[in-house]
C-alpha cells in the first residue's frame, strides 16, 4: 500500500477583495469613533466639562443687601429684613417635572408655575444656581428641610428683601422692587443679573438702581454626591449698595398725604433757593407692603384697573392745564421780552372779540382798565390775552421752555417725570398736518389750550418768581454715603438758568403775586396763615370744551371727569421766600376755594413743626366724588 502525498495548487485562493471590504468597515468604524470623539470633545465639550466639575464643585450666589433710603434728617424710610430664598441649578435636575410637583407640594405653590419658571430658567443659565421661589414661610423650611437630599439641585439661600418702615409712606416717590423681566437683563443697568432677581420697578428704587443694588458675591464649593458642603474653595465678596439721603422732609410728607387723604390729586413743597423737595404727594395711592415678597397677580391687576390710577405719580407725571397759575410765567415772560411794563394797561369789558370769535374773562361784567398788578390780583383774562396777542405763541414758547423749564423734564431722581407741553407753530405742524390759528395763541395764554404742565413745573415757576430768576435743577437725593456712613457723593444745586430781567420788575410780580392773598379783591385770600405773610396764585382749568361745559351745565349735573382742575400754588413768607407750596385737585373746581385752604395748612405745617399727622389715610380704591356724584366719571 502506497502512500499519498498531498499537492497544493499553483493558484492559491484570493482573499484580496474580503480583505478590502474588511478596511472599509474598520475605516467606517474608525471614523464613527472619531466624529463622536470630535462631538463629544468640541462640540459638547464645555457642556460636559461644566457637567464634570458640577459632580464635585458648586458656584452660588452670595446676595448683598440693597442701600437704604433715609430723609433729610436720617430716619430711615426703608430698610431690610431677613428673606428665605429657593435657588435651583437646572443642570443638575434630572426630572424637571417631578422635581416642581415634589416643591409644590412641600411649598404650596402651583406645580404648573414652578414647572414652567424652572424651564425658564434652564434657557437662562443652565449650571448657575438662580432663584426659583422667594419669600419662604417657616412651615416651607420645615417641609424643605425633610426632603432636602431627594431635592435634586435644590439649596435654600439667606436673603435680604425690602421693608417700609413706614406705613402707606410715599409709595410713589420711594418704589418697589418686582423681578426683572426679560427686556431688562439686557439693559444698563442691569447687566450681569440673572432671572429671578429683584430690581427696582418704580419710584427711586428704580431710579436709583444702580446706586441701591451694590454687586453680589460668589461662593465655589466642593459637594458631595448629596450636595452638602465639604470644602470652601473660593469666595468673591460682596459690596453692599449704597444709602441715599433725600432732600424730603418726613413730617411734610406726611401732613401733605394727610390733607390730601382720598382726593385726586398732588402736592409738592419745594425750597425755591435751591429746589430741593421736601415733600412730594400723589392721592390716590397705595400699599408698599402688597410688594414686599411680590404681589399677587389679583392686586396688581385690581391696581392697574382701577380707573382713578393709583400708581399714577400725579406730582411729576400727571398732564394738566395749569389754568390761570400760568399768569406767572406770562407776566414775567411778557416783562423779559419788553412787551409790557408793569404799567402797561388794558381795558377787560369782560371778554376780546377777535376774528369773529369772543374770548372771554371769568369775570362777565368785566374789570375796566387793569394793570400788571390788578392782572395777577384778580386773574383777569383779558389782560393776559392782550399779553398773548403781543408775544405770539413761537415768543411765548421759547420763553417759558429757557425761564422755567416747562415742555421738558429737568431731570429729577424719577423717570416717571413727564415733559408736559408747550405748543408752537411748528410742533402743531407736526402734531396736526395744521398751521398755527392766531386765536389759538389766546387760550394758552390762560393756561389754556394745548398747554400742559406737572405740579412739579407749576412749583418751578412759582419758585423762579419767589427767588428773584434762577431755575436749578430739582431733586430728590441730598447725598450718598457707603454701609458705614462715610459720604460718597453730595448733590450740589445745579442752576439751569438765570432770568435777564430788572430787578424792579421782578418786585412789581411779587408784589402782585402778595395781593392775591392778602388784599382785598385777591383770589387768593384763603390761602392765608397767621404770623407768615403768604403769596401765591389760585388757578381754575377746564378740561373740556366751552361749548361742551355749557350743555352739561345746562343739565344741571356735571360728570366729574369735566370738572374743573383747582390749582392753588404759593411761597412764604413774601419777602425772604423759603418755601414754595402747590397744591393740584382735579375735578375739584375753583382754586381759591378748594386747593388754596391746603396750601395754607401745608404753609402751616412747614412753619410751626408741632403740627403733625401720625395716622395716615388708609389706602382706597376710590377717592371722595365730590357733591352731585352720578356715578360716571
Amino acid at each position: 500500500m502506497s502512500s499519498q502525498v498531498p499537492t497544493f495548487s499553483d493558484n492559491p485562493p484570493d482573499f484580496s477583495r474580503q480583505i478590502a471590504w474588511l478596511k472599509v468597515f474598520f475605516c467606517l468604524i474608525l471614523s464613527v469613533l472619531l466624529l463622536r470623539l470630535w462631538y463629544l470633545q468640541i462640540v459638547s465639550g464645555e457642556e460636559y466639562r461644566l457637567k464634570s466639575e458640577k459632580n464635585h464643585t458648586s458656584l452660588t450666589d452670595i446676595t448683598t443687601p440693597r442701600g437704604l433710603i433715609l430723609d433729610r434728617s436720617g430716619l430711615v424710610l426703608v430698610d431690610n429684613q431677613l428673606n428665605y430664598d429657593l435657588y435651583v441649578t437646572p443642570g443638575e435636575v434630572s426630572k424637571p417635572e417631578e422635581l416642581a410637583r415634589e416643591v409644590s407640594y412641600l411649598t404650596g405653590r402651583d406645580a404648573q408655575e414652578l414647572s414652567k419658571k424652572l424651564e425658564t430658567l434652564a434657557k437662562k443659565q443652565k449650571y448657575n444656581s438662580q432663584l426659583w421661589i422667594s419669600g419662604l414661610t417657616r412651615a416651607d423650611l420645615v417641609g424643605l428641610k425633610t426632603r432636602h437630599y431627594q431635592l435634586e439641585g435644590v439649596t435654600v439661600q439667606i436673603n435680604s428683601v425690602r421693608q417700609p418702615t413706614q406705613e402707606n409712606f410715599a409709595p410713589h416717590l420711594v418704589g418697589y422692587l418686582g423681578e426683572i423681566s426679560p427686556r431688562q437683563l439686557g439693559e444698563e443697568p442691569y447687566l450681569g443679573l440673572k432671572q429671578g432677581a429683584l430690581v427696582g420697578q418704580s419710584g427711586l428704587e428704580q431710579s436709583m438702581e444702580t446706586i441701591l443694588h451694590g454687586r453680589k458675591g460668589q461662593r465655589l464649593t466642593t459637594v458631595d454626591s448629596q450636595g452638602r458642603v465639604l470644602e470652601e474653595l473660593k469666595v468673591d465678596y460682596p459690596e453692599p449698595g449704597y444709602n441715599i439721603r433725600l432732600t424730603l422732609n418726613s413730617r411734610l410728607q406726611r401732613v401733605a398725604q394727610s390733607l390730601l387723604g382720598e382726593k385726586a390729586g398732588a402736592v409738592v413743597v419745594m425750597d425755591p433757593r435751591n429746589f430741593e423737595i421736601l415733600a412730594l404727594a400723589s392721592s390716590p395711592t397705595f400699599n408698599l407692603h402688597d410688594f414686599v415678597g411680590g404681589i399677587s397677580g389679583e392686586r396688581w391687576k385690581s391696581l392697574n384697573d382701577d380707573p382713578f390710577r393709583p400708581m399714577e405719580n400725579r406730582a411729576v407725571g400727571g398732564q394738566y392745564p395749569p389754568g390761570s397759575t400760568f399768569k406767572i410765567a406770562m407776566a414775567l415772560s411778557a416783562l423779559s421780552e419788553g412787551v409790557i411794563t408793569p404799567e402797561t394797561a388794558f381795558s377787560c369789558a369782560g371778554a376780546l372779540h377777535l376774528g369773529g370769535s369772543r374770548f372771554g374773562c371769568w369775570a362777565r361784567g368785566g374789570h375796566g382798565t387793569v394793570n400788571l398788578h390788578r392782572s395777577l390780583k384778580e386773574s383777569c383774562d383779558v389782560y393776559y390775552y392782550e399779553v398773548g396777542r403781543r408775544l405770539g405763541v413761537d415768543r411765548l414758547a421759547r420763553a417759558v421752555r429757557k425761564n422755567f423749564g416747562l415742555g421738558q423734564t429737568l431731570g429729577i431722581d424719577l423717570k416717571t417725570e413727564r415733559p408736559g407741553l408747550v405748543p408752537d407753530q411748528a410742533w402743531k405742524q407736526r402734531r396736526f398736518g395744521k398751521a398755527w390759528n392766531f386765536g389759538e395763541t389766546l387760550p394758552v395764554s390762560i393756561g389754556q389750550g394745548y398747554l400742559l404742565t406737572t405740579p412739579l413745573q407749576v412749583a418751578q415757576y412759582t419758585a423762579v418768581a419767589a427767588n428773584g430768576g434762577t431755575l436749578y435743577r430739582p431733586h430728590l437725593v441730598k447725598e450718598i454715603t457707603d454701609f458705614e456712613g462715610h459720604l460718597v457723593r453730595r448733590v450740589e444745586p445745579e442752576v439751569l438758568n438765570h432770568m435777564d430781567l430788572r430787578t424792579d420788575y421782578f418786585q412789581s410780580v411779587r408784589r402782585s403775586l402778595d395781593a392775591v392773598v392778602n388784599e382785598p379783591g385777591g383770589t387768593g385770600r384763603r390761602g392765608q396763615i397767621p404770623g407768615v405773610r403768604v403769596s401765591g396764585k389760585t388757578g381754575t382749568s377746564q378740561v373740556i370744551s366751552l361749548d361742551r361745559y355749557q350743555v352739561y351745565s345746562r343739565g344741571g349735573v356735571l360728570p366729574w371727569k369735566y370738572r374743573e382742575h383747582a390749582w392753588f400754588t404759593s411761597y412764604a413768607p413774601t419777602d425772604n421766600p423759603e418755601v414754595v407750596v402747590t397744591v393740584l385737585l382735579e375735578h375739584a373746581g375753583g382754586g381759591g376755594a378748594n386747593a388754596a385752604p391746603i396750601a395754607a395748612k401745608m404753609m402751616k405745617a412747614y412753619f410751626d413743626t408741632s403740627v403733625d399727622t401720625n395716622v395716615l389715610p388708609p389706602y382706597q380704591v376710590q377717592p371722595d366724588k365730590p357733591a352731585g356724584w352720578q356715578g360716571e366719571l
